[in-house]
């Protein structure tokens, strides 16, 4: 009866493609980390807004907050502290809460191509009308000579997406209780149209623009 035959162990040897995989592998793994570590340190700081700014508002350094990003290039096209901010300086375009502050938005004041208007509108559509909403403004004019408290003629657009700047409570005397005002940026252009309609006696009204 013959003895079984134990297989022998062969020692590896440099020339086993099996070394070169895992030389390879530990390689690769040593490069990865190291690429991850530099791109983590690769940040740049920017200024977001810690409140919604409207075309015409001061940018003040107490209404931005140093956050730190990892595209270096965002420094070409955002506001950082490097760039710094100046007393003259102000938006040109709503910027909303968190939003990174671009510079292509700032501008000196005498570059704002809008005027604030307010305008009532009802506790029940102001919901849907927040800060940097799109809206259309509609007039319905007194019909003929009649004056305050004739009747209104049938409504027709004023101006067309205007953009919301701020919402709030009518704090008058004369406000309904579910009576709120919008702030809306009128282009200077049709600044005149709109505030005839408001000294006309004319009754302006809010329509939101599908977003």
């Amino acid at each position: 009866m013959s003895e079984a035959t134990t297989p022998r162990i062969r020692r590896p040897s440099w020339r086993d493609p099996r070394l070169g995989v895992g030389v390879l592998l530990v390689a690769g793994s040593v490069v990865l980390g190291s690429w991850t570590v530099s791109r983590a340190d690769d940040t740049v700081t920017v200024y977001t807004t810690a409140t919604a700014l409207s075309p015409g508002d001061r940018v003040d350094v107490e209404d931005l907050v140093a956050t730190q990003v990892q595209v270096p290039e965002v420094a070409q096209t955002y506001l950082t502290p490097e760039a710094g901010t100046t007393t003259d300086l102000v938006v040109l375009r709503t910027v909303g809460v968190g939003e990174l502050v671009p510079l292509a938005a700032l501008g000196s004041a005498g570059s704002v191509q809008v005027r604030t208007v307010t305008v009532p509108v009802d506790a029940a559509l102001a919901d849907s009308i927040a800060p940097g909403a799109l809206v259309d403004l509609w007039v319905a004019l007194p019909d003929g000579q009649g004056g305050a408290g004739a009747a209104l003629s049938a409504p027709e657009p004023l101006v067309q997406s205007v953009e919301v700047a701020q919402v709030h409570e009518d704090t008058s005397i004369f406000a309904g209780a579910d009576q709120m005002i919008a702030q809306v940026l009128v282009p200077v252009d049709d600044l005149a149209d709109v505030l005839a309609a408001q000294t006309g006696d004319g009754q302006i009204t809010i329509v939101p623009v599908p977003s």
